[in-house]
């Protein structure tokens, strides 16, 4: 889909879920974060309150972990809304 230039999409998930931001590299694609809202434009996917899973050694235990910045912003990706899941919540 093509976004005109001045258009833009706000995208704010209802409560329960959240985006799931992935970019493709060859046949496959990988999780870049998640995030709780969006501003996609032409020019990219700005990703507010993002997210990385996280998980000790044994894969025991999962938990959130804050990206390094409050705005991401990101470059072709493609933007899933998914069902929040438990480990989202816990933020370490």
């Amino acid at each position: 889909m093509s976004i005109a230039n001045n258009q833009y999409f706000n995208l704010e998930p209802d409560p329960g879920a959240v985006l799931l931001v992935t970019r493709r590299f060859g046949k496959a694609e990988f999780i870049i974060c998640y995030a709780r809202s969006a501003i996609v434009d032409k020019w990219g996917c700005y990703c507010f309150e993002s997210f990385r899973r996280v998980s000790d050694l044994g894969f025991t235990r999962c938990w959130a972990e804050r990206t390094d910045s409050d705005l991401m912003i990101f470059h072709s990706v493609t933007v899933y809304v998914v069902p929040e899941e438990e480990w989202m919540r816990r933020c370490d």
